[in-house]
């Protein structure tokens, strides 16, 4: 005999998976129409269940859309913590290359979140159209805290912030457009050609400016013992 604990427990259950099923959809839907074109019927559509069944797990668009967005920033930082604490010992050179490495194995893995992030920061013509908007400066925010514990660089903190923002909105345009990027370049999106090119590009663009950050740190040290002498 099914007690109501065992029933309830059942229910629950679906509720989760269902839920779910829900937001995996509305993440594919997210990620190929910018937020103001994608429907909740379209999204019911990819789930497999009825459109109206959504707004009992959630009552609007936008709430979906910012649970979507949260997990993926969520999901990007947690992956972040992973990859600095993997490359904390490393050279610099080293360290920036195995960054992107991970970046790009990511990407490859899970393309949608960048997708997602791409299509609809370039969509919104103010950040407060997006549903959630505060998970992108957050989102920035603490994978610049993240830098600053391998390089504490406190006395240069303007250069680092706009260090980090250039590389996390310049690797949102390249891999949430990859497809685009690659065939501009006569290659092919998943190919090992395509995925050397965006390796070598961001360390072209990022390297030079990351050794510049640190060896304007290491000068005002110098600069101070100096003085101080």
């Amino acid at each position: 005999m099914t007690t109501k604990t065992q029933t309830g427990n059942i229910r629950d259950k679906k509720g989760i998976r269902t839920r779910e099923t829900i937001t995996r959809a509305a993440r594919k839907v997210f990620s190929e129409y910018p937020y103001h074109t994608a429907s909740m019927r379209m999204i019911g559509k990819e789930a497999g269940i009825e459109h109206p069944l959504i707004n009992y797990y959630f009552p609007s668009k936008a709430r979906l859309f910012e649970t979507v967005t949260s997990e993926i920033c969520s999901e990007f930082i947690r992956r972040n913590e992973e990859w600095f604490d993997e490359i904390r010992n490393l050279k610099i050179t080293d360290a920036l290359t195995s960054y992107i490495d991970r970046l790009l194995d990511y990407n490859a893995e899970n393309p949608e979140p960048l997708r997602l992030l791409a299509l609809n920061i370039t969509q919104a013509e103010h950040i407060t159209q997006i549903p959630g908007y505060q998970q992108f400066p957050d989102l920035i925010e603490k994978i610049q805290q993240l830098f600053m514990k391998i390089i504490p660089i406190k006395s240069t903190a303007q250069q680092v912030s706009i260090y980090i923002n250039s590389f996390v909105f310049l690797a949102i345009a390249l891999l949430g457009s990859s497809p685009c990027v690659a065939q501009v370049q006569g290659m092919e999106p998943g190919s090992a050609q395509f995925r050397e090119w965006l390796r070598s590009a961001l360390n072209m663009i990022f390297l030079p400016p990351l050794k510049d950050i640190i060896n304007i740190q290491v000068n005002t040290v110098r600069g101070q013992k100096k003085k101080s002498e």
